[in-house]
């Protein structure tokens, strides 16, 4: 069914609340305390049933002390119907009102002029006239008014006609796909227990769902669920409900907790905002002021750290971060009311950018490019200035919450501009191109100054600006493309081959040191016998890289050593006659076998390990594979 929220909003005792109660013939002053002093200090409730739907009625507390429910009731309504008394005109409270709805992005679609009946002809049409002209300044003078007296039903059925009017053309919106509601009263009730109620923001609650509290990140269950005084299985975004949980108490809970699902929020301590200063505030708002901040159900004080510094002026905007002294619950493009701790004026607006954002120097370049292009709401500029911030790449799902769409929506957005490298981190086409050439042309200078080495040490080649998974992205896809090579951290073009480059003499020294360790066979000499030079120590590397040779390290004497790839092969074909599977033998007997020394069984037999060629089982051995 379709329905619409309206919040009532006005200056104390103007009658919202005997309005309320004439259109929906429910009674909102539901305390003791609001029935014994006359006015409203809490949120009241109800609604009007139409055949095309339903609208809730938000009855906002008109007292200045009480503004922080206003605030609260104003969270999910999608039109304010504004009261005037044709007695007093626009008051105090009645620009207060319509200042916090315009903050909070509600629209004035109506305006209900009560007390008209305590008036004579003249003294009504005057004071009729005064309003119109109070409405024209404050950019109101196309909204309807409508005159309600307590002797006639003529404007109250004007204001039914309205409110069906508005079920067609207010749109079905949502905040986001997750649900998301900010508790506004909690209660009990007996023989049910806890029981919270609040505008569904976003998403759907179902009866058995499981669901988070927040900030306390505390899970619980929903055991029922009722929308305008009748059970539900079942509610959708934009309803009033309330919520029977299981599995805590009331007192555990208060206004300004938020019931989430779906990964959308977390508790926040810090928060990237876009600030706008009313042009009427008493004066500039100078950064690292303390304010008091009003958003959904939540009020919390926090220190205002202006990007840039300095002070933002009235009726300018400003990019900003809040740190609260604890943890507060909000969502990107969550508005918000900010006020001043004394004396308590509503001085400006504004907007979440990021809810969990981590604090920065108020001179960060780089997050004031993530705030300006989050504010500007295009999905490319917003990943753009992510990964800039994040040394090349950034999470997709950072990327979609700020930028208020599903990550799929965002992958569609940004099309072929962006690639995804893995474990959901995303980087610029053109970024991944750039640091591929650079590593290719790294690599090229680096060969030509070490025409012997195959390989180079893949840390020096590492791009340091980039992040590491972005560094391990343009080497692999490199990998793939066959451009490079990559073996035990080392790093060399693919079509890079040191032979091809040698001179004669060059040549035939390499002959030479493939000689000598062909001949040692199982006890090959060591390197500091053959290395004669620095280019014998890179002529060694050329046979290791074209596996022609095989390094291996004895661990316990701390000595590389290199055998030669065909004494491996014959080494392993021994074993494997001296000691078909499933024939167990120690090392020793190994040793025995190859007449060879314990200085070089002990890495070979590791190596063999390592290549399957070997099973070890604490101090036997088995060759692998079947038996002959």
């Amino acid at each position: 069914m379709t329905s619409a929220c309206v919040i009532v909003i006005g200056h104390v005792d103007h009658g919202k609340t005997t309005l309320v109660r004439r259109l929906t013939g429910m009674e909102t002053d539901t305390l003791a305390q609001e029935k014994q002093r006359g006015l409203s200090i809490n949120l009241g409730f109800a609604y009007c049933r139409y055949p095309s739907g339903i609208v809730d009625l938000i009855d906002a507390p008109g007292h200045e002390d009480f503004i922080r429910a206003m605030v609260a009731g104003a969270t999910g309504a999608q039109a304010a119907l504004l009261v005037v008394s044709a007695v007093d005109g626009i008051a105090a409270q009645t620009l207060e009102h319509l200042r916090i709805a315009k903050l909070l992005g509600v629209p004035v679609r109506f305006v209900a002029v009560t007390k008209c009946d305590v008036q004579n002809a003249g003294d009504l049409n005057a004071g009729l006239a005064t309003i119109r002209d109070g409405l024209n300044g404050l950019g109101l003078g196309d909204v309807p008014i409508i005159p309600v007296a307590a002797d006639s039903e003529a404007g109250i059925q004007s204001l039914h006609h309205r409110l069906k009017r508005l079920l067609a053309e207010v749109p079905k919106t949502q905040s986001h796909s997750a649900s998301f509601l900010p508790v506004d009263r909690v209660f009990t009730v007996q023989g049910m227990g806890t029981v919270v109620t609040g505008t569904l923001l976003g998403g759907d609650l179902a009866v058995s769902d499981a669901i988070t509290l927040h900030p306390h990140n505390r899970p619980v269950t929903i055991r029922g669920l009722q929308s305008r005084g009748a059970a539900r299985e079942r509610v959708t975004h934009g309803e009033r409900t309330a919520v029977n949980l299981r599995g805590i108490a009331a007192e555990e809970i208060t206004r300004g907790d938020v019931l989430a699902a779906g990964g959308l929020c977390a508790p926040s301590s810090c928060m990237d905002v876009e600030l706008t200063l009313l042009p009427d505030a008493p004066k500039p708002v100078k950064h690292m002021s303390d304010v008091r901040v009003l958003f959904g159900t939540t009020h919390a004080v926090a220190t205002l750290r202006l990007m840039g510094g300095g002070q933002v002026e009235q009726g300018c905007a400003a990019f900003a971060q809040l740190r609260f002294g604890k943890p507060v619950t909000g969502y990107a493009g969550q508005r918000m009311i900010v006020r001043s701790l004394s004396p308590a004026d509503t001085i400006g607006g504004a907007v979440i950018l990021d809810p969990f954002s981590t604090g920065v120097k108020s001179g960060d370049k780089k997050r004031l490019a993530v705030m300006q292009a989050t504010s500007g709401g295009d999905v490319l500029a917003i990943a753009h200035a992510l990964c800039a911030q994040g040394r090349g790449s950034a999470m997709l799902a950072y990327a979609a919450r700020i930028a208020q769409q599903s990550e799929a929506r965002v992958l569609s957005d940004l099309g072929t501009a962006f690639e995804v490298i893995g474990r959901g981190e995303i980087a610029p086409a053109q970024a991944i191109a750039d640091a591929q050439n650079d590593l290719l042309a790294k690599l090229k200078a680096f060969h030509a100054a070490h025409p012997l080495k195959r390989y180079a040490p893949r840390g020096e080649m590492m791009n340091r600006a980039l992040s590491p998974l972005l560094g391990q992205f343009v080497e692999n896809s490199l990998a793939v493309s066959e451009d490079i090579r990559i073996a035990e951290g080392q790093i060399g073009l693919a079509s890079y081959d040191p032979a091809a480059v040698m001179t004669p003499l060059q040549k035939d020294r390499m002959v030479e040191i493939e000689t000598q360790l062909r001949d040692g066979g199982t006890t090959p000499p060591g390197l500091s016998e053959i290395v004669q030079s620095n280019e014998d120590a890179d002529l060694v590397e050329v046979l290791i890289a074209s596996q022609s040779a095989v390094a291996m390290v004895n661990v316990g004497l701390n000595q590389q050593l290199v055998f030669h790839t065909a004494s491996v092969s014959d080494a392993a074909h021994a074993l494997r006659e001296v000691f078909p599977p499933p024939t167990r033998f120690t090392t020793s007997q190994a040793r025995e076998a190859l007449n060879t020394s314990r200085k070089f069984i002990v890495p070979l037999l590791e190596y063999f390990d390592a290549a399957k060629v070997t099973q070890r089982d604490g101090d036997l051995r088995v060759m692998a594979g079947p038996a002959d």
